[in-house]
């Protein structure tokens, strides 16, 4: 797990800040982006896939069932917690994205563990969270724009579109 956060903060989910003294640099090191083969940085639009794709394998793990009487360790109320914090904290650029990155995954175990009360939460974003995002870069606004219509389908439908692979048939 610990590197795991390493290589991705929003799995705490944290922000980065930079320090004072800290080199760009470093900063961007600690935040996780990458050098390519060119020695040239992470682009935002690489960066920001990279870090979604690495919370959708947390919202995978999180949303997933005890199997044979063994207890998940990472069990949903990880997810509860998860989205509470982040959406405790002020957006920022990337936050859309990886909420709808996160609730398109484990959204739907969500509802069936929490039911009201992720309705509730879903409400709270789309109404109060969502709003206070400021960045006009393209990153905040394609993020915003696909949250914004993520959650007016579920407040529509009262219904998250299971992720397809969620329940896999065994023999």
């Amino acid at each position: 797990m610990i590197r795991w956060v390493k290589n991705c903060p929003f799995v705490i989910p944290g922000y980065i800040s930079k320090s004072t003294g800290q080199s760009t640099n470093n900063y961007l090191k600690v935040a996780g982006y990458k050098h390519n083969d060119n020695d040239e940085l992470d682009s935002e639009c690489i960066y920001s896939e990279r870090m979604a794709g690495m919370l959708a394998l947390f919202a995978v793990i999180v949303q997933t069932p005890d199997v044979g009487g063994q207890p998940n360790p990472f069990s949903i109320h990880h997810a509860w917690t998860w989205l509470a914090r982040i959406i405790n904290m002020a957006p920022q650029a990337i936050s859309p994205l990886l909420v709808q990155t996160f609730l398109s995954i484990a959204g739907t175990a969500m509802l069936d563990a929490y039911g009201s009360q992720t309705h509730k939460l879903l409400q709270a974003i789309y109404s109060q969270w969502l709003p206070k995002l400021t960045d006009t870069s393209p990153l905040a606004k394609a993020g915003k724009s696909n949250l914004t219509t993520f959650l007016e389908e579920y407040l529509q439908s009262g219904k998250i579109r299971e992720c397809e692979g969620r329940n896999i048939k065994t023999r």
